[in-house]
């Protein structure tokens, strides 16, 4: 009777999950791949306020200067860039751009239109132009959804475990602990990793498209990954939840013919916007 019992709940639980992911599906915009959307943007983007406000409170915040107006007035002119190139995308209205006192070289965007950029990425960038890659990269982010794309991955793996736990629930003692940790490692290796790498690529090539319709020079992304090689050393990409820069400059290598005709063509409206005494 309980073998009874347990099966069909089985199979219920595998049919409600299938259901999930053939119907919160959407195209992320510019690459058309279909993601995993099961999260309502408005709680995303009270997620993403909360840790926002969060990290304000732990960190150090640079309220003005040099360096702050330089990332703002790049971040305007990628975040208008976005709008201009996926004018159908889900794009926040309002942006929320903070340069935080940390000399490592890092960058992150929370849901709702929230990015924050460290002095020590400012530092590493050198150039407006590899630091509207970075701006771009990280709007990519937001504009792809992809923090609600993990927390979608995280209720079916969630789910998997569950099933999993019922199947072995009479199981001998040994065998469900093996069956269990099994699960748990081919989630996190299988399916959360390779997902965080397809993220971070997906916003590479995005972000640089983005920067280079702004006007910014999108070359300038090889020797921004080349310097950001030589400040994280080597580790193994398998076990990564980032691309390795030697793997991202290949693949900003085969996006950059089209990111090239884009930084073109705005380095042309803005010479038509200065008018002809313009050098």
């Amino acid at each position: 009777m309980q073998l009874m019992f347990v099966f069909p709940s089985i199979r219920m639980c595998g049919s409600l999950l299938l259901v999930l992911c053939v119907s919160a599906c959407s195209a992320v915009p510019g690459t058309g791949r279909q993601r995993l959307d099961l999260m309502p943007d408005r709680q995303m983007s009270q997620l993403g306020q909360e840790t926002f406000s969060q990290i304000l409170v732990d960190r150090t915040v640079l309220e003005s200067g040099e360096e702050v107006d330089r990332v703002r007035e790049i971040g305007e002119r990628v975040i208008v860039s976005a709008r201009t190139l996926y004018p159908g995308a889900p794009i926040p209205k309002d942006w929320e751009i903070v340069v935080f006192q940390d000399d490592t070289p890092n960058a992150f965007a929370v849901p709702g239109g929230r990015i924050g950029v460290h002095t020590g990425m400012i530092r590493v960038a050198e150039s407006d132009d590899a630091l509207a890659v970075v701006i771009g990269h990280e709007v990519a982010h937001v504009l792809a959804e992809h923090a609600g794309e993990r927390m979608s991955q995280a209720v079916l793996i969630g789910g998997g475990i569950m099933i999993g736990d019922a199947a072995t629930r009479n199981e001998d003692g040994t065998t469900r602990t093996a069956v269990l940790l099994a699960m748990g490692l081919g989630t996190q290796v299988g399916l959360a990793l390779p997902y965080s790498r397809l993220h971070e690529s997906e916003a590479d090539e995005l972000g640089l498209l983005i920067a280079a319709n702004a006007g910014y020079d999108p070359r300038t992304s090889i020797g921004l990954w080349q310097r950001m090689e030589e400040e994280g050393g080597t580790r193994l990409e398998f076990l990564s939840t980032h691309p390795n820069p030697g793997s991202r400059i290949k693949e900003l290598q085969a996006v950059m013919p089209e990111a090239r005709r884009l930084y073109l063509r705005a380095k042309a409206r803005q010479r038509d916007a200065q008018g002809p005494s313009a050098d």
